[in-house]
């Protein structure tokens, strides 16, 4: 390169007269940049500029905004990215092409340090003075390079600032909004404390929190019992009318319009407090109370649910021992001890249920309520197992099953009774409850109720392996006259059955069956056929009537 193309040395020399013009077009350009300083525009007026000057083509253009240089136009090439990267900021010549064009690195600079670079390309190399001009470029192209970064900086820290002042705004009201959600909880917490403690119990509870949420507020008992009620109708206003909150223990009732909460210590549902909002719009302090003054109220239910297992613990402990066999002399004072009556009757019933249940209520606690709602004194014991209650007789337990299940919201449960004994007795009530709940069990319908006394012919028989032996006595000695049925559509088992139960007599039996005594003969003779078993044989006449009744019973009671 010669002397007047070395930019040091152009950077030296006064302006040609030929180049004032030249000047006087980079002074305005230079201008132009600085009226919106931007990256993008300085380029494009720089680029613009080096072409009107020297006829140059700009193949490159770099930027180096974190202060190393990075391609910011131009098609992709590695060898010319590192040449320009060699020149360390320095203006040169870059080696040339392949088709030997003019190439020159131009850097800009601004505040001392690179802020850019062109990547200049010319058929030919420029002029000493447009040389002078293009070095002239680099210098307001450096300084506008440099504000526009500062520019881009501080409104990029405007912009998080403002972005920090509305974050902190919206934390001031959140903080705001927290202290007085804080501030009212601690009011509603104060009021519910003052009133656990006024000595009015759970009434002035349910009677605070309807004075918070001004709305109608109700307590229940697990079973659905009220315990409390506070109702703000206006009894003066004849359209307002209060709507009952039925069951809460069912679930929420939002049918009606109550919302229930359950109340619950250690996992046992202790009861329900219900609040009227048919809209579902309780607020949150709404929901604050209801859930405080459940909580509240758990203590003191769990505390008189502990004070009544003391007393439970003792009929527990008494049931235990009457069906293991204990002294009837030594029961009858701790029963008395109890207010409970042992010189009658008394009953077994084991209940055995789906745990946990549905509703969280515990299986002892239906069984004792169900009882009570029956007036059927009780001593009940919680057994793993099932839950075990010595019933003072008398009382019709049919219901049983369906007062257990409505308590526990679940049909998913089996009930044996035993049969009726004196209390020394208690034991074979016991193993009789067990048979009857085994039978009930093991049968199709594993869930409902079997009373002992009501089994009948399978109180002598043992369906221990589910029936089948009784299965397979009946088929021996029924089973062809049943095929026989089955196929031709013959009513011979019923013919025998009747036949058995009249006492072999044939005026009654033909007159049960409704056909002619002809027929009958007819009919028997085909079963001695069709059994192979002589019906006036003393033993054969036995087998097939147990037979008979066997099947009976397991098609009846075993369904």
């Amino acid at each position: 390169m010669n002397a007047s193309n070395d930019p040091d040395h152009l950077a030296h020399l006064d302006p040609d007269p030929e180049v004032r013009p030249g000047l006087y077009d980079i002074f305005r350009t230079g201008s132009r940049m600085f009226e919106h300083p931007s990256t993008r525009e300085t380029l494009r007026l720089a680029e613009a500029s080096a072409r009107g000057i020297a006829g140059c083509t700009v193949p490159a253009v770099f930027v180096a905004p974190q202060g190393h240089l990075v391609r910011y136009s131009g098609k992709e090439d590695r060898r010319l990215d590192l040449l320009v990267e060699a020149r360390a900021g320095v203006n040169g010549v870059l080696t040339p092409a392949d088709d030997d064009a003019w190439r020159y690195a131009l850097f800009f600079r601004g505040t001392g340090k690179v802020k850019g670079a062109f990547v200049l390309q010319a058929t030919a190399e420029p002029s000493s003075a447009e040389m002078f001009l293009l070095l002239a470029l680099a210098e307001p192209t450096g300084a506008a390079l440099a504000a526009a970064e500062l520019i881009a900086r501080e409104r990029r820290q405007a912009r998080e600032l403002r972005r920090l002042g509305k974050a902190q705004v919206a934390f001031n009201r959140t903080m705001a909004a927290t202290i007085v959600q804080l501030n009212a909880q601690q009011q509603i917490r104060d009021a519910i404390v003052s009133a656990a403690g006024s000595g009015k119990g759970e009434a002035q509870i349910v009677e605070t929190v309807s004075d918070i949420t001004q709305r109608s507020t109700v307590l229940q008992d697990s079973f659905g019992n009220e315990l409390a009620l506070a109702d703000i109708t206006d009894s003066s206003d004849s359209s307002a009318m209060f709507v009952s909150a039925g069951n809460l223990s069912a679930g929420g009732r939002s049918d009606t319009g109550w919302r229930s909460t359950p109340i619950r210590s250690r996992g046992e549902t202790l009861g329900f407090m219900g609040i009227y909002d048919p809209e579902n719009s309780r607020s949150d302090d709404d929901r604050f109370a209801v859930e405080y003054a459940s909580a509240t109220i758990a203590v003191e239910l769990a505390h008189r649910r502990n004070l009544a297992e003391v007393e439970l613990g003792l009929g527990r402990d008494l049931a235990d021992d009457l069906v293991a066999g204990a002294r009837v002399g030594d029961a009858l004072a701790r029963a008395e001890a109890l207010h409970y009556d042992l010189g009658g009757f008394q009953r077994v019933v084991l209940v055995a249920w789906e745990t946990p249940t549905p509703n969280g209520v515990e299986v002892s606690a239906a069984v004792r309520y169900a009882l009570a709602s029956m007036h059927a004194p009780a001593l009940i014991s919680r057994r793993p197992e099932a839950t075990l209650a010595v019933v003072a007789d008398g009382h019709d337990l049919s219901s049983l099953y369906e007062r257990v299940s409505a308590a526990l919201t679940s049909v998913r449960g089996t009930i044996g009774i035993g049969g009726r004994c004196a209390a020394h007795d208690l034991p074979r009530s016991f193993a009789e409850a067990a048979r009857a709940m085994r039978i009930r069990t093991e049968s199709r319908q594993p869930l409902g109720l079997s009373n002992h006394d009501d089994l009948g012919l399978l109180r002598i028989l043992d369906t221990s392996d589910d029936g089948a032996r009784l299965e397979r006595y009946v088929d021996e000695w029924l089973g062809p006259l049943i095929t026989h049925d089955r196929q031709h559509h013959s009513d011979l088992v019923r013919t025998l059955a009747v036949y058995l139960d009249s006492g072999g007599n044939y005026d009654r039996a033909s007159s049960a069956l409704i056909i002619h005594r002809s027929t009958l003969r007819y009919r028997l003779s085909r079963i001695r056929q069709v059994s192979g078993r002589d019906i006036n044989d003393p033993e054969s006449r036995l087998n097939l009537h147990i037979a008979i009744r066997a099947r009976t019973a397991l098609r009846d009671n075993l369904r």
